[in-house]
């Protein structure tokens, strides 16, 4: 096991977690020098159709990675006034409540991304400009499902004393 600062994250949890960010990285980066080049191809009176449809397709996977990615360490926006009105009994178990409607929710866009790859596939449907397989944008969906199962898994295994501090304070 590695150090992730005070605690020891799995290797597994350590490589995906590597991946996804690396992934958001050159995505990130991708979109950055597309923009820039078509910035430039305006100036020069010579632009590149092209590069607003990577651009929309490079932020797609972003915000998808970013979706799954921010449940690594419960990041994620929560329902926090709605929680501080239940019963004591169910704020206590809140946090299970949200994880088990998280991985709900993430299952339901791997088997939904999977239905829509598969669409994209059998129609053999391709980009205007690109003419990329659609399927490949689609892929963001199921993967980001994907990731937030493991990311929601992850942080109940190793943050667990950020969960209990926040069942102490509601």
């Amino acid at each position: 096991m590695v150090k992730d600062g005070n605690k020891k994250i799995n290797p597994v949890f350590r490589a995906i977690n590597s991946i996804t960010d690396t992934l958001a990285s050159l995505t990130a980066a991708g979109i950055f020098v597309v923009v820039i080049w078509q910035v430039i191809g305006r100036l020069i009176g010579q632009p590149a159709p092209w590069t607003e449809e990577l651009t929309r397709f490079m932020f797609i996977w972003l915000i998808y990675l970013g979706i799954g990615i921010g449940f690594r360490k419960v990041e994620s926006a929560r329902v926090t006034l709605l929680i501080s009105y239940l019963p004591k009994f169910l704020q206590k178990g809140s946090v299970w409540i949200y994880s088990i409607a998280s991985i709900g929710f993430f299952i339901f866009m791997v088997v939904l991304g999977i239905e829509l790859m598969s669409q994209q596939i059998n129609t053999n449907e391709t980009s205007s400009v690109l003419l990329l397989p659609m399927w490949i944008i689609g892929l963001c969906v199921p993967f980001s499902g994907l990731i937030g199962i493991i990311n929601t898994i992850q942080s109940l295994i190793y943050d667990r004393a950020l969960i209990e501090e926040e069942e102490v304070e509601n």
